[in-house]
């Protein structure tokens, strides 16, 4: 884990593990690789699975809520094909050969698709909230990127793009007006109550007052 802003990023991810850490974690997890179509990449996907293994209970500890049950099993699926990066359905994670051919330093693409097995989220979930979750934990606690990394295009609703733009949103509410959001957005999603309102209940600005806040600073 290489945190090269311990002040922001470290405090964000504290807020997250406070919130979660009276959730017990299911101790057994089990990865099976599928490289059957990519022969080549099967040492590839084995690095990742130690990966994902290492971090699964952080992840756990960072997206818990009260009754959840963490998943036990998940499967990595390297696919032959020129499109697409990766993907996750059904605790499947795919990984499209044509990106780790190009980008096999990508490591850290993994982590975002565990965070999506673990999410877990019912059909319809918000998807600028779903991808940003995923990409601040990937960008943010994982990879250790600092604020000014994360780019914040001035437009309105611009945070509605989801991935990094969503994340570094969301890593800024954490080290600022609103610590614990990442986890409270986690919880509605979850259980299927998110609403817009929430940022304000959370932070006494609206999402909207956030976002023009967030890119002013910018």
């Amino acid at each position: 884990m290489r945190l090269h802003a311990p002040s922001v990023i470290a405090a964000a991810a504290i807020n997250l593990l406070a919130v979660g850490a009276s959730i017990s974690i299911a101790a057994d997890f089990e990865i099976t690789v599928n490289a059957a179509e990519t022969p080549h990449l099967k040492e590839w996907a084995e690095e990742s699975k130690e990966l994902l293994l290492k971090w699964k209970p952080r992840l756990v500890n960072l997206l818990s809520s009260p009754g959840f049950e963490a998943p036990t099993s998940a499967e990595i699926v390297m696919r032959k094909t020129d499109e697409g990066v990766a993907g996750t359905a059904n605790g499947k994670i795919y990984v499209s050969s044509h990106w780790i051919e190009k980008h096999p330093e990508d490591i850290g693409l993994m982590v975002h698709e565990l965070v999506h097995v673990i999410q877990d989220y019912p059909n319809g979930a918000e998807f600028w909230i779903c991808e940003g979750i995923a990409d601040y934990i990937r960008w943010a606690i994982y990879e250790g990127k600092e604020q000014d990394w994360f780019q914040r295009p001035k437009e309105e609703g611009g945070y509605k793009q989801g991935y990094r733009v969503a994340g570094g949103f969301l890593l800024w509410i954490e080290s600022n007006d609103g610590p614990g959001i990442v986890n409270k957005l986690n919880r509605a999603l979850r259980e299927g109550e998110y609403k817009p309102e929430l940022f304000e209940e959370a932070t006494g600005k609206t999402l909207d007052e956030l976002w023009d806040a967030y890119t002013a600073e910018g």
